[in-house]
C-alpha cells in the first residue's frame, strides 16, 4: 500500500510546491509588470480562484495519500489545503471588497486592503514552507 500511496502523495505535493512558486514567484509579478493598470489587476484577481481551488485538490490528494503511512506529513498537507479554502472563500472575497473599495476612495479601505493582503500572503508563505518541509522529509 505504501508503495502505491507516497508516489502519490510526492507527486501531489511536488505540484503544490511548484505550482504555488510558479504563480507566487513568477506569473501575478509578470502579469503586473506586462498588463496594462487595472488590465492586471483583473487578470490576477480572476486567476485566483481557480489557484486556490487547483492548489487545494493537490493538497488534499496529498493528504488522502499519506493519511495511512504518514500522520505528521497528513496533518502539514491537511492544514496547507484548509489554508487554500481559507484563502480562496474568506480572505480572498475581503481582499477583493477593500480592494474595490480603496479604487472608490472609501476612507479606511486602502489600510484594510493592505491588511488582508498582509494575511493572504502570509498564508501563503506558511503554505509554501509547510509544503517544503513536507518535500524535505521524503527525500531525507
Amino acid at each position: 500500500m505504501e508503495t502505491i500511496l507516497l508516489p502519490i502523495a510526492n507527486v501531489a505535493c511536488a505540484a503544490v510546491f511548484g505550482g504555488m512558486l510558479a504563480f507566487t514567484a513568477f506569473f501575478a509579478p509578470q502579469a503586473f509588470r506586462l498588463l496594462p493598470e487595472g488590465v492586471s489587476d483583473k487578470f490576477v484577481r480572476d486567476l485566483f480562484p481557480q489557484y486556490y481551488l487547483f492548489a487545494f485538490i493537490l493538497a488534499a490528494i496529498a493528504t488522502v495519500a499519506f493519511a495511512p503511512v504518514r500522520l505528521p506529513e497528513t496533518i502539514v498537507m491537511g492544514l496547507v489545503a484548509a489554508g487554500f479554502l481559507f484563502s480562496r472563500y474568506y480572505l480572498m472575497p475581503r481582499t477583493v471588497r477593500a480592494h474595490d473599495e480603496r479604487e472608490r476612495g472609501t476612507p479606511g479601505a486602502a489600510e484594510t486592503f493592505a491588511d488582508l493582503h498582509k494575511r493572504s500572503a502570509f498564508v501563503n508563505m506558511v503554505q509554501f514552507i509547510g509544503t517544503c518541509v513536507v518535500l524535505v522529509r521524503m527525500v531525507a
